[in-house]
C-alpha cells in the first residue's frame, strides 16, 4: 500500500488490495462445506440443473446463469405519468 509524505493513500492504489479476508467463521463453514460434498455430488447438483432449466423450471435458469454469467445489473423503472418533485439543496458556498 502507498501512501505519499503526508500518510495519504496515493492516488490510482488501493488502500485495499486484496479485499477483505474472510472471517474465521465464514472459512470454517466454507471448509465444512467443500468437504461435505464432492465433486461428484456437485456434478450431480449441476446436470439436474441443466436438466430442470431446459424442462422449463426458472429457478434452475437462474441458478445457472448466476454462476455461469452471473446476476443482471439493477435497474430502476422511472414512471413519468406523475412530475418528479426537484428542489434546489442550499449549496455549501450559499
Amino acid at each position: 500500500m502507498t501512501r505519499d509524505e503526508r500518510g495519504r493513500f496515493v492516488k490510482g492504489k488501493s488502500g485495499n488490495p486484496a479485499g477483505r479476508k474472510p472471517r474465521a467463521t465464514e472459512q470454517d463453514f466454507l471448509d465444512l462445506l467443500k468437504d461435505a460434498v464432492t465433486e461428484d455430488d456437485w456434478r450431480l447438483v449441476v446436470h439436474r440443473a441443466v436438466d430442470q432449466a431446459k424442462k422449463g423450471d426458472p429457478s434452475a435458469r437462474k441458478f445457472l446463469a448466476d454462476y455461469l454469467i452471473g446476476p443482471p445489473p439493477q435497474r430502476h423503472e422511472i414512471n413519468t405519468e406523475k412530475p418528479l418533485l426537484i428542489w434546489n439543496m442550499p449549496s455549501v458556498t450559499d
